[in-house]
């Protein structure tokens, strides 16, 4: 079973176990659907207490990715060759510090103890939901991804490096293809971390609480 499946059966059964709760009928298949109709406390009953790593945030996506495009074209800025030195400077910099919010990404990781469900590097810091603010939990199984749509991911990126060589052989603009060199380490190591940590990523889990924030 996902590991992703396993959490949410765990975090299930916590809430279950209190004689007030109702379940709700399943939906479909691929859908599943929790809902807590009352405050319940997670420090009273069995538990069992466990954490699931192979976890990705789409907060931190989004954060990794903003970061990226901003520092990106700071750098395009740069006028190159005149200001040569100062783009390679900036550019390490900028490498050792996405490297360093890449490394906190692979941290992500969802914890369930005595006082709630704990998101572990969830917009790299760490968020406690109590039980009681737990309005409901609904888990979507991925579908995995076609070839046509893998073909075309493939010939875009042929596209997108063709259009980054022409850029720098033919209009002398050097400082894309330094990026994505410079990058490539990162990129190669991200990939490896994830085969072997999150290759299993086939759920989506969702955790709506009563009182936004």
């Amino acid at each position: 079973m996902p590991a992703k499946t396993v959490a949410f059966e765990q975090i299930k059964k916590l809430m279950g176990w209190c004689p007030v709760y109702k379940k709700t009928a399943q939906q479909t298949k691929q859908f599943h659907d929790f809902a807590n109709m009352v405050p319940i406390s997670g420090k009273t009953g069995n538990f069992l207490e466990f954490q699931i790593s192979n976890v990705v945030f789409p907060a931190n996506t989004t954060i990794s990715l903003a970061y990226f495009m901003i520092s990106f074209n700071l750098l395009l800025r740069l006028k190159f060759p005149e200001e040569t030195f100062l783009f390679l400077v900036d550019l390490l910099l900028f490498n050792f510090s996405y490297y360093l919010l890449v490394l906190k990404t692979f941290e992500a990781a969802v914890l369930v103890d005595r006082s709630g469900v704990r998101l572990q590097a969830f917009r790299l810091k760490k968020f406690n939901i109590p039980y009681e603010e737990i309005e409901s939990i609904k888990s979507y199984r991925l579908e995995k991804r076609s070839k046509k749509m893998s073909l075309l991911l493939i010939i875009g990126g042929i596209a997108l490096c063709g259009f980054v060589v022409y850029m720098a052989v033919v209009k002398g603009e050097w400082k894309i293809l330094l990026l994505l060199i410079s990058l490539l380490p990162l990129i190669l190591f991200a990939m490896e971390k994830q085969k072997t940590q999150f290759g299993n990523l086939n759920t989506q889990l969702y955790i709506k609480t009563k009182h936004k924030k």
